[in-house]
């Protein structure tokens, strides 16, 4: 009996981790497949001002989702069914792209709807100078229209 929960417990975590990592491949699909949400999406990043109120909206939409699919890593590793080496490198990604004026605007402007621990999380990430390279920057910065 010990042995099957184990395992039980094990299948558990893996489908877990594999319904967040598939979360986020469905989204970076999202982006690929349409160069209009893509260049909305980056160029609200990075410059969240130059949108105009149409695209402002579904600016935060996208990044909504992006967030709330990031929020169940975030739980899943909170709840010890995300291993830490997966997690850190999630947060290393995530401490570059979301560091961006867009990201503090979609706090400022529904932060509240976020789960209150995961919204500190963010916060705190923003709060710190951004881990992205300068030829990542570059391609954040330029969106073509």
């Amino acid at each position: 009996l010990a042995t099957q929960i184990r395992q039980n417990t094990k299948s558990s975590k893996v489908a877990a981790v594999q319904t967040a990592v598939e979360g986020s491949a469905t989204w970076n699909e999202m982006l690929a497949n349409d160069k209009e949400i893509d260049d909305i999406f980056f160029c609200g990043m990075a410059n969240p001002d130059e949108l105009d109120l149409s695209e402002k909206r579904r600016f935060l939409n996208v990044l909504n989702i992006f967030l709330r699919r990031e929020s169940l890593s975030f739980y899943l590793h909170k709840e010890g069914n995300m291993p830490d080496d997966l997690w850190e490198a999630r947060v290393r990604g995530l401490s570059g792209i979301l560091n961006q004026p867009g990201t503090k605007m979609l706090l400022d402007v529904m932060g509240d709807s976020l789960p209150t621990e995961f919204r500190e999380f963010l916060e705190a990430i923003v709060s710190k100078p951004s881990t992205m390279s300068d030829s990542a920057r570059a391609m954040f910065e330029t969106v073509d229209n």
